[in-house]
């Protein structure tokens, strides 16, 4: 019954590919999990502290902060493993997450301390500080996976990786929501919170280094290409993951397709944390109890989804249909938002740009890097996860200062974001599609 079970939803999994990709879906349920009350309290501790129309200017600096963040990541990447990479932001992460916990608590620093100034250092710290820590640790983990997955494995794993991931977030979503129904209490449960997230940090390392002591050795060998070798670690400078992303334009194209969603994401999420903050005029409860609501909605959506579609339509519609499906629904969503400006609709929108991303966009999107080298992986992958994605967030930001709460121009500008990347999509699709039929490797 329980192979039967197993079959339908991510089809015939080995026992060691099993046994891998559940261990590795623990390690998603935890650090997606840690990751979704730090992102929705980022939010709502910045509209209380900082008030939203400066979150633009959030995005530029989260810009700035990363320069000098994937050189620091690309270094180590010479000098660590990649479990051992893990481990090490782990712990520099959870350090950093118990003094953010500490001021939380703080009567006059802290959140208690209801006055909105933008020169409230703490407010603007722990939105870059919870913007990086998703940024390294979730490409980090993905490079992870990437390394030790075959093609033809990642369609029938990836789809169990994005459940695992979903359902965390739902857990801890609602654990959040519970703590936050009673608005009065605002000052007390944003920091429990906090410190609930960063606890959880830890155990997303145990995790791996169950994986890397349990599961065969065997089954932690990627990609090989038709030469069957295996890839040397080798040094690679910092610049050598853009001179690789621009040298190769399946990189690049990779670059693209975060960079648009990107953009569109930025746009629309500002829209809606200024209908939020417009609502509810700034009640710091109501704002705290309006985005654990809303994100629980928009991850039990995607939970469901993660686990009756995901594996499904990576085998039936492949990489190609998953990439190109995700920006027309997404696309459909803006229209409908331009013709009825509401909170409502635009938090309809941001469940299909947030949640369904997740469960259709990413994984297909990660697959791409299977059929790569090492540098690829971790070091162009780098500049895309962490360097392009705060670059296209900055361009939604600008766009987001210039013209503040336009929905009909804020959406006119996202399809006309979408129409060029739904074309690349296409593309990139197929370029994968004929990589892995010949055995090959980009940037080989």
């Amino acid at each position: 019954m329980g192979q039967r079970l197993i079959r339908a939803l991510w089809g015939d999994l080995s026992k060691e590919e099993l046994k891998k990709f559940s261990l590795l879906a623990v390690g998603f349920f935890l650090l997606i999990g840690s990751y979704w009350p730090l992102k929705i309290l980022k939010d709502v501790v910045f509209i209380n502290m900082i008030g939203s129309k400066y979150q633009p200017d959030a995005k530029i600096l989260s810009l700035i902060l990363f320069f000098p963040l994937v050189l620091f990541y690309s270094r180590l990447v010479d000098y660590f493993s990649k479990e051992k990479l893990i481990y090490f932001f782990v712990i520099m992460y959870g350090s950093l997450g118990f003094l953010f916990v500490y001021f939380f608590y703080h009567p006059t620093i802290g959140v208690a301390n209801a006055e909105q100034s933008p020169y409230r250092l703490l407010g603007w710290l722990f939105y870059l500080f919870v913007e990086s820590y998703i940024s390294i640790m979730v490409s980090l983990y993905w490079a992870f996976i990437n390394d030790v997955t075959t093609p033809e494995s990642a369609k029938k794993g990836y789809g169990l990786l994005i459940f695992g991931s979903q359902l965390g977030a739902v857990v801890f979503i609602s654990i959040g929501n519970y703590l936050s129904r009673d608005v009065s209490l605002y000052a007390q449960r944003v920091p429990f919170i906090a410190l609930m997230s960063v606890l959880t940090f830890f155990l997303v390392a145990l995790v791996v280094f169950l994986l890397t002591h349990v599961v065969s050795h065997d089954e932690l060998q990627g990609y090989q290409g038709t030469d069957k070798g295996i890839e040397k670690k080798g040094s690679v400078g910092f610049f050598d993951g853009l001179r690789v992303l621009l040298r190769f334009p399946y990189v690049g194209g990779i670059f693209g397709l975060v960079f648009f969603h990107e953009v569109v994401s930025a746009l629309m999420h500002y829209q809606m944390l200024r209908l939020v903050e417009v609502t509810y005029l700034s009640n710091s409860g109501f704002v705290n109890k309006f985005m654990f609501d809303f994100t629980l909605v928009m991850q039990g959506i995607s939970c469901l989804f993660a686990l009756f579609g995901t594996s499904y339509f990576q085998r039936k519609i492949g990489v190609r249909g998953c990439l190109l499906s995700y920006p027309i629904l997404l696309g459909i969503g803006v229209v409908f938002y331009i013709v009825n400006p509401t909170l409502s609709f635009i938090a309809g929108v941001m469940i299909i740009a947030k949640g369904i991303n997740y469960v259709l966009n990413q994984p297909a999107k990660e697959i791409l890097y299977i059929p790569t080298t090492r540098a690829i992986k971790y070091k162009a992958k780098a500049w895309v996860d962490m360097f392009g994605l705060r670059s296209a967030k900055m361009g939604g930001s600008l766009v987001n200062k210039s013209i503040g709460l336009a929905s009909n121009v804020t959406g006119g500008i996202s399809i006309l974001v979408i129409v060029f990347w739904v074309g690349l999509s296409r593309a990139i699709g197929r370029k994968y599609h004929e990589v892995v039929t010949k055995g090959d490797r980009i940037g080989a």
